[in-house]
This record gives C-alpha cells, sequence and structure tokens, in this order.
C-alpha cells in the first residue's frame, strides 16, 4: 500500500462526513483531525516505520484534502517562475494583484541547501515574510525568520513562529479573516 492509498483509507475508517461535519462545525476541530489522521497513518500495519519524508508527504496530501473538503480557496502544486509552489492561498491571481493577501505554503522535503535555495526563490515571488509559511518535519533555521509548521511537534521550541502542523488549517483560516478574503468558502 503507498503513502496515498493509506491516508485515503484511514480518512474512510474516520469518515468523510465525520470530518466535515466536525470541521465546518468548529474549525478548531481540524487540530484533532490532523493529528488523528496522521497518528493513525503511522501506526499502521500496513507499512513499516515511516521516515520524515513519509510524514511529509501524508500532511501534504492531507492539507490538500482538507483545503478541498472545506472549499478553501487555494491552487496546488503550482509553477511560478520555475519554482514549484506547494500550496498558494488563495490563489496565483491574487498574488499579481497584492501579495499581502496570499499566503505560500511550501513543503520542505529536501536538505538544508536546496531548501535555502527554495527560500530564496520564494522570497522572489512573496516579499511578504510573513506570509511563506514552511511545512518540515523538524523546525527549521533559516535565513529569514518564517513561521514554520512542524510534524514532530514534540520538537517545538520557540512558538513564536515555529507551531504543530495540525494547527496549520486554524492559521489558513484565521489568515484568509484577517485579509478579509470575500471569496466563497465554507469554513
Amino acid at each position: 500500500m503507498d503513502l496515498k492509498e493509506l491516508l485515503y483509507s484511514k480518512i474512510d475508517q474516520l469518515g468523510v462526513d465525520y470530518i466535515k461535519t466536525k470541521i465546518k462545525g468548529n474549525i478548531q476541530n481540524s487540530e484533532y483531525i490532523i493529528k488523528r489522521l496522521l497518528e493513525e497513518c503511522a501506526s499502521s500495519s500496513e507499512l513499516r516505520n515511516l521516515t520524515n519524508s513519509d510524514y511529509l508527504e501524508l500532511a501534504e496530501g492531507l492539507l490538500h484534502y482538507l483545503l478541498a473538503i472545506t472549499i478553501t480557496p487555494s491552487q496546488r502544486k503550482i509553477n511560478i517562475n520555475n519554482i514549484e509552489v506547494s500550496i498558494l492561498v488563495p490563489g496565483a491571481r491574487d498574488l499579481r494583484i497584492n501579495t499581502d493577501k496570499v499566503i505560500i505554503i511550501q513543503f520542505l522535503k529536501a536538505d538544508k541547501i536546496e531548501y535555502d535555495q527554495t527560500i530564496r526563490e520564494l522570497l522572489k515571488i512573496q516579499p511578504t515574510l510573513n506570509n511563506i509559511w514552511l511545512v518540515s518535519y523538524y523546525p527549521m533555521v533559516t535565513m529569514v525568520p518564517l513561521k514554520n509548521f512542524v510534524i514532530d511537534g514534540e520538537s517545538i521550541k520557540n512558538k513564536d513562529i515555529v507551531q504543530p502542523f495540525s494547527k496549520v488549517l486554524i492559521e489558513i483560516n484565521d489568515f484568509l479573516d484577517r485579509t478579509n478574503y470575500t471569496g466563497f468558502r465554507i469554513i
């Protein structure tokens, strides 16, 4: 069983309607849903010992799924200036209009040299530091202070810019509220 199949089997076990109802009822419930699904995948007997990269792949697939079911405006795996961006919220059109109203969520699966280069490239397309969010397995030290969502929540020391990945959907929702996003969304 591959990681995507594993993730979707755990989503089915938890229940698609249950997930939608919990999150629609209160966005804060997304923290529990994300934690639970990642834990279920990690403890699954279908796979042995997930690597850090496996966790990042699961987290990215899970976030894509949650953005889709909550009808959160976003674009996934988009290429901007020859840089593959993991997720843009709300989207590339908005990035051209006002960079303050767009976040880039970048999943960093490579080594430090590659992610330093990726960050330099992201800064060229999104100059607002607060609007570049990195997802990594462990907290990252970067050349500039960027918000970092971490899958291994036990390793978080500085809670100012480092947060558990389980809070990412809550933060996306808060961002859209703060920027007065007026497009369609259900959360």
